[in-house]
């Protein structure tokens, strides 16, 4: 029901919807993760510009140190969006397990359990 919701409903509608039955994080975090990756990217260049023009020790720290913390800052910020990604699809799934949970007394197998049944009737044997 909450995923039927999530795609029915607009961005600017799940944007003004103040009681957040439908999350719009999920719909734009593909453009959060560009983003970030570009900023990680220059952050690197002008790093690694910045380290060579000190020269020196500063060109095997720019040619060897940059480009690995540079990989390590991808990573992370990966991880980040996929935790994101993940405890927005943890909630949306719990919602459609929620509202096709069965009915109180009633088990997997469709069968009330013995002595469960209504007041008077016999149980299933």
């Amino acid at each position: 029901m909450a995923n039927r919701q999530l795609e029915t409903k607009g961005f600017f509608a799940g944007l003004f919807d103040f009681g957040f039955t439908s999350f719009i994080t999920l719909k734009f975090i593909r453009v959060i993760y560009a983003i970030l990756v570009g900023v990680l990217l220059l952050l690197a260049l002008l790093a690694f510009i910045a380290t060579i023009s000190q020269g020196g020790i500063g060109i095997a720290f720019a040619i060897v140190v940059v480009p690995i913390a540079t990989l390590l800052y991808l990573i992370f910020a990966r991880i980040s969006m996929e935790m994101i990604a993940l405890f927005f699809r943890i909630g949306e799934n719990t919602s459609l397990m929620a509202g096709s949970a069965q009915p109180t007394g009633a088990t997997a197998g469709g069968m009330t359990p013995p002595g469960y049944g209504a007041p008077g009737s016999t149980p299933d044997l």
